[in-house]
């Protein structure tokens, strides 16, 4: 690659980080769509780095920040996904950290209000049950998912 493509290339990698937060396996993601060798990449992505156009950390904690409120991601789903896109622990658990926690609850309590009219089940157990796992599958903590939707349909019964 020539000092011009270089640039160009460059130019238009920051541009991208600069509209949106990316991590590093979202930009190698694109330099593969434009056709970039693997050593083009590397210079471009340490450039990148350098310019503080891709910055893990605050990539991590945007991720988490904005599917917590928008998708309503529970935290094993948001670490999960953090992890598949090669994103340190350090840095998982720093954007973890920084989820507001009433906001969390709330959200938590707003899933569980949405989906239990909408379950169909023959007794508790099963409601229960099918309560639970739409909750864990949203990436919510197993305990504090079982202790909450014991103590709602509690409130419920009586």
């Amino acid at each position: 690659m020539n000092q011009e493509e270089y640039s160009h290339y460059l130019a238009k990698a920051s541009q991208l980080c600069a509209r949106k937060e990316k991590c590093e396996q979202d930009i190698r993601q694109k330099f593969i769509q434009w056709g970039i060798h693997d050593q083009d990449q590397d210079r471009l992505i340490e450039q990148l780095k350098d310019s503080d156009f891709i910055n893990h950390q605050r990539y991590a904690v945007a991720f988490a920040r904005d599917k917590m409120r928008f998708n309503h991601w529970g935290i094993n789903k948001i670490t999960y996904a953090l992890r598949n896109k090669n994103i340190e622990d350090l840095y998982i658990q720093h954007s973890i950290n920084q989820l507001p926690k009433q906001q969390y609850d709330a959200i938590l309590l707003e899933e569980l209000e949405k989906k239990r009219p909408r379950i169909k089940a023959q007794n508790a157990r099963e409601k229960k049950n099918k309560l639970c796992q739409f909750l864990i599958q949203k990436g919510f903590e197993h305990g504090k998912v079982f202790e909450l939707v014991e103590k709602k349909l509690k409130e419920y019964e009586d």
